[in-house]
């Protein structure tokens, strides 16, 4: 169940992103809203789960936007291992350094998908501007704190629905007890 609603959640996020918030393909205040769903799983959820919540994502992403086919599942699944193998070898607490972490691997992740797409169809891409980029990865890091708190919130009310015991529980005869 938690893998589905994350799927509807992220498919949301997609449908935003490339609707309401992309007033124009070069526009540089167009946040990347699926990376910090990506974020947000790299974080929190085992691998198995996060895999079969990226692919369809990727493959949404790769139908609405994509040029390339496979650059978004590239990017999601590059962008999860990043975040996963970094939050591994953090020897400080998760909370100060989650967030800050997503806007650098954001910049990471789009300088390899830059190069990459660069060398596979060179001249078709918009040139590389680092103050455009820090623009976007400063929106995804501040998009990130009411949107990780919104998929937390989720995320405990779906562990805690199916977890209850007390639909489980079964009454003893002694109802004083």
């Amino acid at each position: 169940m938690i893998v589905i609603v994350f799927i509807i959640l992220g498919l949301i996020l997609v449908i935003l992103q490339a609707t309401v918030l992309m007033l124009n393909p070069l526009w540089v205040a167009s946040p990347d809203l699926y990376y910090i769903l990506v974020a947000y799983l790299a974080y929190r959820f085992d691998l198995l789960r996060a895999v079969l919540i990226i692919l369809p994502l990727g493959w949404m992403l790769d139908t609405v936007s994509g040029v390339i086919l496979g650059t978004y599942p590239f990017i999601c699944f590059g962008a999860f291992f990043l975040l996963r193998f970094m939050s591994i070898k953090m020897p400080v607490r998760e909370s100060l350094y989650q967030i800050p972490l997503i806007g650098v691997s954001y910049l990471v992740v789009c300088r390899i998908v830059f190069v990459v797409l660069d060398f596979l169809n060179p001249g078709t891409l918009v040139p590389w501007s680092w103050p455009g980029m820090f623009v976007r990865a400063l929106l995804v890091v501040f998009l990130a704190i009411p949107l990780f708190r919104f998929f937390e919130f989720v995320n405990q009310r779906l562990l805690h629905s199916f977890s209850s015991f007390k639909i489980m529980r079964v009454r003893s005869g002694n109802r004083y007890r």
